[in-house]
C-alpha cells in the first residue's frame, strides 16, 4: 500500500486535488489505475494547467528514456555493488538477494488436499491395495490405473520438494562462484 488508497477526495468520489494528481501521475501514464480512477486524473488533467504541465514533462522523460539504447549490465556489477555495501548492510539485505523460486515450486501452489498427509498416505494406500490385488488375485484390468493415481498425491509434493531443493543448491553453488 502506498498511502494514496485512503485519500478522502478520492474515495468519495470527489474532484481530485493537484496534490493527488502529482501523486498519481506516474500510476496514470503507466495506465495501471483502475477506470474510475484514471477517469478522475483525466478530467482534472483536463482542466488544470499546472497538472497539464507536469503530466507533459513527465510524458516527454518517458519518450525520451524510450529512445535510449538498451545497454548491458556488466558481468561483474553485482559484485562491485555489493563490494561497495557495509556488512551489516549487506546482511540485512538477504532477504533480496535469495533467488525467488518459480510460483510452481512454492508450498501453496498445491492445493490443500493434494498436500495433506492424509490424501497422500490414502493414496499409497490404494496404490499398494491394488497392486498387491492386480498381482496376487489377477484382479482386472482398472487396478493399475488405480495404482498410478493413488501415487499422484505423494509424486506430486516429491517433484515439487526436489525442484525447490534444485533451485535452493544452484543458487547456493552461484553464490559461492
Amino acid at each position: 500500500m502506498n498511502g494514496k488508497e485512503h485519500d478522502p477526495g478520492l474515495e468519495n468520489g470527489g474532484p481530485l486535488t493537484c496534490h493527488d494528481c502529482r501523486d498519481g501521475l506516474q500510476e496514470y501514464l503507466d495506465g495501471t489505475l483502475a477506470k474510475k480512477r484514471s477517469l478522475q486524473y483525466f478530467l482534472h488533467l483536463r482542466e488544470c494547467s499546472a497538472c497539464q504541465e507536469s503530466h507533459a514533462t513527465m510524458q516527454g522523460l518517458f519518450e525520451m528514456l524510450d529512445t535510449l539504447p538498451a545497454c548491458e549490465v556488466p558481468a561483474d556489477f553485482d559484485d562491485a555493488i555489493l563490494a561497495s555495501v557495509p556488512y551489516a548492510s549487506y546482511q540485512e539485505m538477504e532477504p533480496l538477494r535469495r533467488e525467488r523460486v518459480p510460483v510452481y515450486l512454492e508450498e501453496h501452489f498445491l492445493p490443500q488436499l493434494v498436500r495433506s498427509r492424509t490424501t497422500r498416505w490414502s493414496g499409497l494406500g490404494v496404490s499398494l491395495v491394488s497392486i498387491v490385488a492386480a498381482v496376487a488375485l489377477e484382479g482386472p484390468a482398472w487396478l493399475p490405473i488405480s495404482a498410478g493415481i493413488g501415487l499422484v498425491p505423494e509424486l506430486l509434493v516429491r517433484a515439487q520438494g526436489l525442484g525447490r531443493r534444485m533451485v535452493s543448491t544452484g543458487s547456493a553453488g552461484r553464490a559461492e562462484s
